[in-house]
């Protein structure tokens, strides 16, 4: 089984290759390389959409979490899927009619350089951590899967080359077409492997009388399952991938369109994914939570294991990549290209290719750091929420001065730093004292405003 396994995997990698290669020629322009000369149709809007969510804590750490909360886990999801359907409906007011390529257009749209660049930092360092996540997660997938015939460094090592490097080659429009089979692959090896273990196993029907596994909120209680997707809906709804990817379309319409379209995709592969999860804790009661979904492989036929084993790796992919280019439109466009004053399409092109790869490496190397991926997600992701909510404060109070947007931001990092260094961390999430001192601040830059519309 090594055997057929170690094959599937390198035939899967040249399908990729091939077709980063193939696209090269699609992305001989910096508009290209970066958001696809904004050609994109629905289609490859929607498998980039769902790509970026069914990710390695989507569907691996979601039957993690189904092995132990049961499906009251999925609000950890909720979240996300919610942020998408609002991002949507808030694309006009997002992209502002403007040649948008990151974040930074959205809030130097209302505030000054100053909290604009702070706020892409904030939003660059998330991205980058993210795509560390997903090269770790390729660690574990390979080395558990394979059974050690790629070693957990080795996986990533491994997932890291592959992605980066289809990336480097053809860009963004490479990042579309390996979503694209990404996606397919993934849907198709998660719903054959899930189908297969529903029908012949019958945990599902035995782990009903398993107390909390089929509540709404389970053994999480409404406090915490209402927090999961709290920060989760904060991470996603302005998130820069999507940004990216919706900057990426033809027309805003066919972005609004491929949001939600690949929104309603990663649904039901995340919901098989959680029911995966019950069925490992009724087959393998005392395993590590971690290896509930990969160790199911061990009970399904041969045809069946070479498409869930690609299922479980692929995302880890899908979801980097956009994150991967992502991070390099905001480096490149933010910051790379303004300070050495790049005006030369072709010198911007080859500064991108060499930022993707940049970041691919350093993301790596921040890989054998990890300890914990979704607290550490959680925790990172509190910055993104802090620039919704100097987002959203922007967009509905008019006047609102960039002094108060910046304080939010620089309160935030300080509050997440006193956190750590005093071990708060460990009794509430950051996110709640970040939460409450943002609404202060922006409160009181409301009140101003409103002050001086009155005057005025």
């Amino acid at each position: 089984m090594k055997g057929l396994y170690l094959f599937a995997i390198a035939g899967y990698i040249c399908i990729l290759w091939l077709t980063g290669m193939y696209v090269t020629r699609k992305s001989r322009s910096a508009d290209a390389y970066l958001i696809a000369s904004r050609g994109l149709s629905v289609p490859f809007i929607a498998v980039l959409i769902a790509g970026t969510w069914i990710g390695g804590v989507s569907i691996v750490g979601m039957a993690q979490g189904s092995f132990i909360h049961g499906l009251s886990a999925l609000w950890f999801q909720a979240g996300i899927w919610i942020a998408m359907f609002v991002t949507a409906f808030l694309l006009p007011r997002v992209l502002g009619g403007k040649k948008t390529y990151s974040i930074l257009d959205v809030v130097g749209g209302l505030y000054d350089t100053k909290t604009t660049r702070l706020a892409g930092i904030l939003q660059l360092a998330f991205s980058i951590w993210i795509v560390t996540m997903q090269i770790v997660g390729g660690g574990a997938i390979l080395s558990v899967l394979t059974k050690g015939a790629i070693s957990y460094n080795g996986g990533m090592v491994l997932t890291t080359v592959v992605f980066t490097l289809y990336n480097v080659m053809g860009g963004f429009v490479a990042t579309a077409y390996t979503n694209l089979i990404h996606i397919c692959a993934i849907v198709f090896g998660i719903f054959l492997g899930g189908f297969y273990l529903i029908f012949s196993t019958g945990g599902l029907q035995a782990m009903a009388g398993g107390g909390h596994y089929y509540t709404a909120f389970g053994d999480l209680g409404v406090s915490q399952a209402l927090s999961w997707a709290f920060i989760n809906f904060t991470l996603g709804v302005l998130a820069q991938p999507v940004i990216n990817t919706a900057s990426s379309a033809r027309t805003l319409q066919e972005g609004k369109k491929g949001i939600v379209i690949g929104n309603i995709i990663a649904i039901p592969v995340v919901i098989m994914a959680a029911l995966c999860g019950i069925i490992a804790k009724y087959r393998f009661p005392g395993i590590g939570s971690l290896a509930a979904l990969p160790s199911l492989i061990s009970i399904v036929p041969p045809f069946v294991a070479v498409f869930f084993l690609i299922s479980m790796w692929a995302p880890l992919m899908s979801s980097g990549s956009p994150f991967l280019m992502g991070a390099t439109t905001l480096a490149v466009k933010g910051y790379i290209a303004p300070f050495f004053r790049m005006e030369n399409d072709r010198k911007i092109l080859l500064v991108s290719r060499f930022t993707t790869l940049a970041i691919g490496g350093l993301s790596l190397v921040l890989g054998f750091f990890v300890r914990e991926i979704l607290r550490e997600v959680t925790w990172l992701a509190v910055f993104l929420s802090a620039i919704v909510y100097i987002v959203f404060a922007g967009w509905f109070a008019r006047g609102m001065k960039s002094s108060y947007a910046f304080a939010s931001l620089l309160g935030t990092i300080i509050i997440m730093g006193l956190s750590f260094l005093l071990g708060m961390h460990r009794i509430i999430h950051p996110l709640w004292p970040v939460t409450v001192y943002v609404a202060l601040v922006m409160g009181a830059g409301f009140v101003a405003a409103r002050r001086s519309n009155t005057r005025a």
